[in-house]
């Protein structure tokens, strides 16, 4: 029988590449904010790889790495159909490679910078609360929900990689919350919180948008849109656009905040 590994690496680093993020500590793996799907095996090579920049990490090493002593299986093809998923969640091509490089009967180097390797504790993390409509009928409230959604895409594109988005099935949940910004910010683990209202009179809406540090519930950022209803995708795009390149222009300039979790 296999011999269970440890659940995740030893490691508490965040380590940014390109437009990548991969927190050892808790296994994820991020894009411009955006967490994706990473199963144990590739993260560990990963791990292996990015510790050593521009150096061959043998296949041995990385076998030894992945499978303790006593495991059975094929080192070979399951090493490769590792490194496959990786390459996969990368967009990575074997043939033209970005960050992974194949070294022939050797093993693989991590394509990376002459610079220092960055490395900080905890990222930030920002939440989109959804926006608040004060017309109730249900075509309202699908704008208001259309709005919420573009400009968490937005700010997951625009963002500093020091700042991690908040998914949107975690924040829609508090839709109509009446809590504070602190205590939101508790909740979600949320360093900072963009909220926003919408007001329409016949044709006309005024949006309004405001970034909060949730800690000491202070206002960092605050706009107001007037625009002319017409096509609806168009002008949600156009103010999540507006109000994502604003938050990231603020959120560029601050250094990542202590993690929650480290600070209680």
């Amino acid at each position: 029988m296999p011999v269970r590994m440890e659940t995740r690496p030893p490691f508490g680093q965040i380590l940014r590449f390109g437009s990548f993020e991969v927190n050892l500590s808790t296994g994820e793996l991020r894009k411009r904010g955006i967490r994706l799907p990473m199963q144990e095996q590739p993260l560990r090579i990963l791990a292996a790889l990015v510790e050593r920049p521009g150096e061959v990490v043998s296949r041995e090493d990385l076998c030894r790495r992945l499978w303790p002593g006593g495991t059975f299986v094929d080192f070979e093809h399951s090493l490769n159909a590792a490194v496959r998923r990786l390459r996969v969640a990368l967009g990575d091509e074997a043939e033209t490679p970005r960050f992974i490089e194949t070294v022939h009967r050797r093993g693989y180097r991590f394509l990376t910078w002459s610079q220092t390797f960055p490395r900080i504790e905890e990222a930030s993390r920002l939440a989109m609360l959804p926006f608040i409509s004060f017309d109730g009928d249900d075509a309202h409230r699908v704008f208001s929900d259309g709005l919420t959604e573009e400009t968490i895409t937005q700010l997951a594109q625009a963002c500093p990689a020091h700042i991690g988005v908040i998914a949107r099935t975690s924040v829609m949940r508090l839709r109509g919350s009446d809590q504070s910004a602190a205590e939101i910010g508790r909740v979600l683990g949320a360093d900072y919180l963009v909220e926003g209202s919408i007001r329409r009179d016949g044709d006309r809406l005024r949006i309004v948008a405001q970034l909060i540090e949730s800690r000491d519930e202070t206002h960092l950022w605050a706009a107001t849109f007037d625009r002319v209803m017409g096509d609806e995708l168009t002008l949600q795009a156009d103010v999540a656009a507006h109000i994502a390149r604003e938050v990231a222009g603020v959120l560029s300039g601050r250094a990542p905040l202590v993690s929650r979790e480290a600070a209680s």
